[in-house]
């Protein structure tokens, strides 16, 4: 079998952006998780307006 050819692929212009993007929103949905888990570990979580 021939080893895989590893070259790097061109990409479209918008390509790192996207990606940007992309990393943004994992990073938001970390820190909404994080925050969801905080919040329920305290005491502060439920059905809204029962605290």
């Amino acid at each position: 079998m021939k080893p895989a050819d590893i070259r790097a692929a061109p990409h479209e212009p918008w390509y790192r952006y996207g990606v940007a993007v992309l990393l943004f929103e994992m990073a938001v949905a970390i820190a909404i998780s994080a925050h969801t888990l905080y919040m329920t570990f305290n005491g502060f979580g439920g059905f809204p307006g029962r605290h």
